[in-house]
């Protein structure tokens, strides 16, 4: 039995490892994205499908494994959705490999009884380790009314449900501890991941993403014979920002300008801080002329614009913006930022405040 037992504790450490990895790759935010959900729900019915193989049978009619455990994970991680879903293939096979009786229906009725209550508990505002605690509580008292139906008017099943409420008290104490130690470790996995792509002060891509996403737009648009624009941006005299007011003013005007760089960009284009005052804009599926005019507008958005300090005061900033478009301007696309970085120069020189390609 210890061993049966024992290979159940095991699976479920696979199978919650599994998930970990799985997690890293799914949506970052997890629990509201159906995709997720469907994966969680199927994933955790499998192993519940495992854990039945490796169950413990106990007399004639009687099986004890730890079945219900994967439908608290799925109420954990998802919420209703993923627990019926786990519940709902742990019962199908149930009747397929343990055959159709009475003890089938009631563990099937007790699986989706499991579903529903533990979604329920974790929809409620508790800490983790509470919202584990009340679902294994009652899981195991739906658990326990299972086994003194079908064992009623038969043997005593009061010798079972203390044996089955040890077991899975303590194998439920140690799936949370990996469990919590897990979701623990996914988040921040998906952080540091977040953070190495985002710039720290003004939210936007840094230049490691930008690199990581100017390669795959050049890809993009060569396989999809698209134009592909890019707007090198620099604040002019920004050091005499710096130098007036200080290098926390300079950082408040840095985050109000990109909030006007993203409003002024259409939805699917790639905003990006390269480094100091310094940001470019990728512009998938761009024209020259397009490019141009988004560029202009931005220009003039900066220009207008006052900028809150601390103190109250509001200074006025310009910036000069350099364009390339491929293919209206240059041929060779992974020249782009060659070419983009050249007229941003040119518009430096030609007096600033201005754009130029």
């Amino acid at each position: 039995m210890f061993k049966d037992l024992f290979i159940n504790m095991t699976i479920l450490i696979s199978v919650i490892s599994l998930g970990r990895q799985l997690g890293k790759e799914l949506n970052p935010e997890g629990k509201d994205d159906l995709k997720t959900k469907l994966i969680v729900g199927f994933v955790l019915g499998i192993a519940a499908c495992l854990l039945m193989v490796f169950s413990v049978r106990v007399g004639e009619i009687i099986i004890i494994d730890f079945r219900n455990i994967p439908i608290i994970i799925s109420a954990i991680l998802g919420g209703l959705l993923p627990a019926l879903i786990t519940a709902g293939i742990a019962s199908v096979f149930r009747i397929i490999y343990f055959g159709t009786n009475f003890a089938s229906f009631i563990a099937v009725v007790a699986a989706m009884i499991n579903a529903v209550g533990c979604s329920y508990i974790v929809s409620k505002k508790l800490q983790l380790y509470k919202k584990w605690l009340y679902s294994t509580a009652f899981t195991l008292l739906v658990a326990s009314f299972a086994f003194y139906l079908i064992l009623e008017g038969g043997e005593s099943p009061f010798p079972i449900i203390l044996t089955y409420w040890l077991a899975f008290s303590v194998v439920s104490a140690l799936t949370y501890w990996y469990v919590r130690y897990s979701l623990s470790s996914n988040r921040l996995f998906n952080r540091l991941r977040k953070e190495s792509a985002k710039d720290f002060l003004t939210g936007l891509s840094n230049l490691r993403q930008f690199n990581a996403i100017f390669s795959h737009a050049i890809q993009t648009a060569i396989e999809q014979d698209e134009s592909l624009s890019l707007l090198m941006i620099d604040i002019d005299f920004f050091k005499k920002v710096n130098d007036t007011y200080g290098h926390p003013e300079g950082d408040n005007v840095l985050k109000e300008l990109a909030e006007i760089l993203s409003r002024n960009c259409r939805r699917f284009d790639e905003v990006s801080r390269n480094g100091g005052e310094e940001f470019s804009v990728l512009l998938p599926d761009c024209s020259s002329q397009r490019a141009f005019q988004i560029a202009e507008r931005i220009r003039a958005a900066v220009e207008n614009h006052s900028f809150p300090l601390s103190t109250g005061e509001k200074i006025n900033i310009t910036v000069s913006i350099g364009v390339a478009s491929y293919p209206d301007t240059l041929d060779e696309i992974e020249r782009l930022v060659e070419k983009a970085d050249e007229a941003l120069y040119k518009a430096k020189r030609s007096g600033r405040n201005m754009v130029c390609s």
